[in-house]
């Protein structure tokens, strides 16, 4: 018997990466009519659109793989719907950080990326859970969520991480740490924090190494909590997150954990794989979900899931 040839969705977010994702679109497109590949290209219009899609290709049987072509954004809505579907997720990045796709070891160039989404090496990789909401990347809640929140209002840079440090200037002077009671384990911890990053994979923002030492496939939670620092302190050592070594400043505390609690009195901004939401009052619980999704990726590529992607 033949074996049937794997049909691919591709849901495409056009407004991703500024508006950049339309030319990787129209080359990805290209790219598959010249290798004879089958597919079926749907755009997304707006909120919620990329998870109503996944939900119908998980559902056919019509679909071998869902690739997602945006930002982490993008793949966050896919990820609701191909949750425990053992249905492969290829990413194509399109967005601002791209922050999950480091951790498959995506190549440089579209058509090495094409290559490797057509190559179809998958493993089963863990996922996380905020409150009701899965995640692929990590969770940040405080300061990083708000400088998320701040890159929307750049519009003269279109990608990379160059959005993310403008966001960071924006947000010093605006941002006040706030007191909240984290658990983890039998521990709780009660102060103010500037922030909480909490990995599955190892970046947020473009490449800030929140979590550098975060595997996505061993279980676990990586969690970065940054106590609060005076400005003169936070541009000392901000060079430390981008080197992945800001665990070794006595402003940082990590953990590794399948399962926190986040409290507070007060609403504390929270970024899920790049979206922001607003967290007021009520406890935030982040768990691990182990070996929930299936993914594609350069995996006997030297360091994958292993905290050193990019």
């Amino acid at each position: 018997m033949t074996k049937r040839q794997r049909r691919y969705k591709l849901i495409a977010n056009p407004h991703a990466g500024r508006g950049k994702a339309n030319l990787i679109i129209a080359d990805t497109v290209r790219l598959l009519n010249a290798r004879g590949v089958l597919y079926e290209l749907e755009k997304t219009k707006g909120p919620n659109d990329a998870e109503q899609l996944a939900r119908a290709a998980c559902e056919s049987d019509d679909v071998d793989v869902l690739v997602s072509i945006g930002g982490d954004g993008t793949l966050n809505e896919i990820v609701q719907e191909a949750i425990f579907t053992h249905k492969p997720i290829a990413v194509i990045p399109a967005g601002s950080g791209n922050d999950f796709s480091r951790m498959l070891n995506t190549p440089k160039g579209l058509p090495a990326v094409v290559d490797m989404v057509l190559r179809h090496q998958t493993k089963s990789i863990d996922a996380g859970k905020m409150n009701h909401r899965y995640f692929a990347n990590g969770v940040g809640i405080g300061f990083d969520a708000a400088v998320n929140f701040n890159t929307r209002s750049i519009r003269f840079i279109k990608t990379g991480l160059a959005i993310y440090f403008l966001a960071f200037l924006k947000t010093l002077n605006r941002y006040k740490p706030c007191p909240m009671k984290i658990t983890i384990n039998s521990e709780t911890i009660e102060q103010e924090m500037l922030l909480v990053s909490v990995g599955n994979g190892t970046t947020c923002g473009g490449g800030f190494k929140l979590t550098p030492h975060a595997l996505i496939d061993d279980g676990m939670l990586d969690i970065t909590m940054v106590k609060p620092l005076s400005l003169p302190k936070l541009f000392w050592h901000l060079p430390k997150v981008f080197l992945g070594t800001i665990e070794k400043t006595e402003h940082a505390i990590t953990r590794r954990t399948a399962r926190l609690t986040i409290r507070s009195e007060h609403p504390l901004p929270i970024q899920v794989d790049g979206e922001v939401y607003a967290l007021e009052g009520n406890p935030c619980e982040i768990s691990v979900v182990p070996k929930a999704l299936t993914v594609i990726g350069n995996f006997d590529s030297e360091g994958f899931g292993h905290g050193r992607g990019g």
